[in-house]
């Protein structure tokens, strides 16, 4: 009885006394402002699984509030209801520093050794609208003062080349200096935007300052270069690799966006479907690791992403790995990494390749750049080390016809093949601006009745006007993926192939449930993740993309 009243009369306090609901409230708005604000958008932006964070740390918050508010004694369970709040935030924060780049990674203090971080904002006010911190092989560029007028002026210009790409998310920037001036593109998701031209004085100014940053040598302009830097813009750090080359027409640079960060991927986050990862994790198997695959996708299709990832899933401490790559963009660890130099005339890919397979490595990932390197790979026979080959193609059937071609001999090309692969990337509809429809005639793309498909919008509703979603920047898409077509090679369709028939081989790989680029894009589709316009734009047919508010804009 006498506990009861306890709790009676600390009810009443706590209903009479006008500040301990204020300071609940004031602890609940400050919690949700960090979930919306922070944890949300960042877990969405890094596709840590945003719906499960938001469940486990909703459920949370009503539990601490909860302790605040029914548990009992102000003074002890405020403070417990804070904590059990913050929680689910705390291992997230764990858990999202395992998953990224050390650059990327939340910090309670962040502080500079070489700079103070309000001695580098005094610096930038100095400058003017300069916004961006580059950092070389030879220490911090300093930002350009007012009164170093062209100095300046190259440094915003370089801003406004580099600004767009990070907004957007993209991930390359192609630049080509000439005698017209310095033309670049922007790739973002594969699409490619082109940005306003500059005059070839400034031109060759920017690319010298991009050249110098990276730690490469401006003067010389044909020789391959290669190098990086780390931009700092607003709250986000970025690691730009340049590549240089050059020709008579001019020079040439790649800017890679976070390359190394998402070379490689954990093998169910490429986009395989289960069927066509349980052929690929078949190989894993000491009995299985003979023979050779072949890696295919048209230009640009994130094929090196494919092969690294499929390397990954083999134990490089029990198996010897061994990459054959004209440019290392990331070291996996025990994965031995040759680097071929194509300016060496001494030794061409296919005797670097050669010398490889005589030392009996168990996985090779490697590329066939001509004929020669597709016999040398070929002769190494199926009871060889297992070969990923890349190459490029347009479809599984395409791969195998310039296969045999390349060997020159079709019993010799078609004895080691275990797979061919096929692959596109596509794009992946923003979650938060995407739009449900029903189609008109699902059984016509070879859907259900009652499929749910979903369109980009790219534009969002807040309150009673319409603004771009600041999730996708208008887009309507959000990342990226794969779709496969994973031809599996068994003793019988090996016997075909080997007959010359290819048609044939193909029809029993359908019989053994092979899936064809087109059925993965149309289940894409169908789960909501991209878009059946992004899918006929990618396999044929459709129209080149455009931002997803100009479409809804010349509809209406």
């Amino acid at each position: 009885m006498t506990t009861t009243m306890l709790h009676l009369a600390d009810s009443s306090a706590m209903l009479l006394s006008p500040w301990k609901p204020l300071i609940i409230w004031g602890t609940f708005v400050a919690w949700a402002w960090l979930i919306g604000t922070r944890i949300d958008p960042d877990a969405r932006q890094l596709q840590l699984d945003p719906t499960k964070w938001n469940i486990i740390n909703l459920l949370m918050g009503l539990v601490g509030l909860g302790a605040m508010l029914f548990a009992g004694i102000f003074y002890i369970f405020w403070p417990v209801g804070v904590v059990i709040m913050l929680l689910p935030i705390l291992v997230y924060w764990r858990v999202r520093n395992k998953e990224v780049t050390e650059d990327k990674k939340f910090r309670l203090f962040s502080g500079s050794t070489t700079e103070s971080g309000s001695k580098k904002k005094r610096r930038r006010a100095k400058s003017g609208s300069a916004t961006m911190v580059f950092d070389g092989p030879s220490g911090e560029l300093p930002i350009p003062d007012k009164d170093e007028a062209e100095l300046l002026e190259i440094y915003l210009s370089v801003e406004s080349i580099l600004q767009p790409a990070i907004l957007k998310g993209s991930t390359r920037i192609d630049m080509a200096l000439g005698s017209s001036g310095l033309a670049s593109a922007l790739v973002t998701h594969t699409i490619r935007t082109k940005q306003e031209p500059i005059d070839p004085k400034t031109g060759a100014k920017i690319v010298a300052f991009i050249k110098q940053t990276a730690g490469l040598d401006v003067s010389d302009n044909r020789r391959a270069q290669s190098g990086n830097f780390t931009l700092t813009a607003a709250a986000s750090r970025h690691t730009v690799t340049v590549t240089a080359t050059g020709s008579s027409k001019g020079q040439f640079l790649r800017l890679d966006i976070d390359e190394a960060a998402r070379i490689v991927l954990p093998l169910d986050a490429v986009g395989f479907m289960p069927q066509q990862r349980e052929i690929l994790s078949s190989l894993k198997e000491p009995h299985n690791r003979h023979g050779i695959v072949l890696l295919s996708s048209p230009q640009g299709q994130g094929l090196t992403t494919t092969g690294l990832s499929i390397l990954n899933q083999h134990d490089a401490y029990t198996c010897n790995i061994k990459v054959l790559e004209r440019r290392t963009v990331r070291s996996m660890e025990g994965v031995d990494h040759i680097q071929w130099d194509p300016s060496n005339p001494d030794l061409d890919y296919a005797t670097n390749l050669q010398s490889i397979l005589r030392r009996d490595p168990d996985i090779v990932l490697a590329e066939v750049l001509d004929t020669e390197t597709a016999q040398t790979a070929a002769r190494a026979g199926r009871d060889g080390a297992l070969q990923y080959l890349q190459l490029n193609g347009d479809s599984a059937a395409a791969v195998i016809r310039e296969w045999c071609r390349l060997v020159g001999d079709v019993d010799q090309a078609t004895k080691p093949l275990r797979a061919v692969l096929c692959q596109r990337i596509v794009r992946v509809l923003c979650p938060d601006c995407r739009q449900s429809y029903s189609p008109a005639n699902p059984q016509k793309m070879g859907l259900k009745e009652g499929t749910t498909l979903y369109r980009a919008s790219g534009q969002v509703q807040v309150r009673n006007r319409v603004e771009d979603c600041p999730t996708c920047t208008g887009s309507g898409y959000s990342g990226a993926t794969g779709i496969f077509e994973v031809f599996p090679v068994d003793e019988e369709c090996r016997q075909i192939l080997a007959s010359g028939d290819l048609k044939a081989a193909l029809m029993q790989a359908r019989r053994n449930k092979m899936l064809l680029l087109q059925e993965v894009g149309l289940h894409r589709a169908a789960s909501g993740i991209t878009s059946i316009e992004e899918v006929s734009r990618v396999l044929g047919g459709g129209q080149s993309a455009k931002p997803a508010k100009t479409a809804k804009t010349a509809k209406s």
